[in-house]
């Protein structure tokens, strides 16, 4: 299952906050040796505060090996601060029921066969979020082609690509009804819940 949690409720998931913050400083400063803030193995930036949720995927070992940040664009998010002119076809949104996906990344050591599998389950669990929350559509940057071969359609680009880090990267909008990746679903029998909400009774807490 894929778990979600603050910084308040962090506690409730024992090492994963650590955790998330040590896979992040893996993929962006030792993997792509970007510039990111980082301290003792552990990165992080301005946009960690409490009105994050961290999506994860964590192994047997209870290690976070796959995750997205999301941020309520109603507050501060690394999209509007950081590279707003790449957003041409919308106003930057300033709302609850949009959320910033950001800090998506999989642990390059784990094995091909469970690598695949995780951003597919994450967009799922996305969704079933999203739906709890009201949230109408997801935000962020990214190289194009990551977003499409996961959701075949319903994505809203926001503008050419630019360079972003060293990339070719574009803002992206997406209604949440097309973040399910209906194809990676039948291929990996994907069940039709992938969202934890234990421990928190049923919903999560912000």
């Amino acid at each position: 299952m894929i778990e979600v949690f603050s910084q308040k409720t962090a506690h409730l998931f024992g090492d994963a906050l650590a955790s998330q913050a040590r896979l992040r400083h893996r993929v962006f400063v030792q993997y792509r040796n970007l510039p990111h803030t980082h301290y003792d193995g552990m990165e992080y930036d301005e946009f960690d505060t409490p009105a994050t949720l961290y999506l994860v995927w964590r192994d047997r070992h209870a290690d976070v090996r796959g995750m997205f940040r999301l941020i309520p664009t109603s507050v501060p998010y690394l999209l509007e601060q950081y590279w707003p002119q790449i957003c041409q076809t919308r106003p930057l949104p300033k709302q609850s029921d949009v959320w910033e996906m950001g800090r998506v990344c999989v642990d390059r050591q784990l094995a091909a066969s469970v690598r695949k599998l995780i951003i597919p389950k994450l967009l799922c669990a996305l969704q079933e979020l999203c739906l709890i929350y009201g949230v109408r559509a997801v935000i962020g940057v990214t190289r194009p082609h990551l977003v499409n071969n996961y959701i075949a359609y319903g994505t809203e680009w926001l503008g050419a690509p630019a360079e972003i880090e060293g990339e070719q990267e574009a803002a992206f909008w997406i209604p949440v009804e097309h973040l399910r990746p209906e194809a990676h679903c039948a291929k990996f029998r994907l069940p039709p819940r992938l969202l934890s909400l234990e421990p928190l009774g049923g919903r999560v807490a912000a």
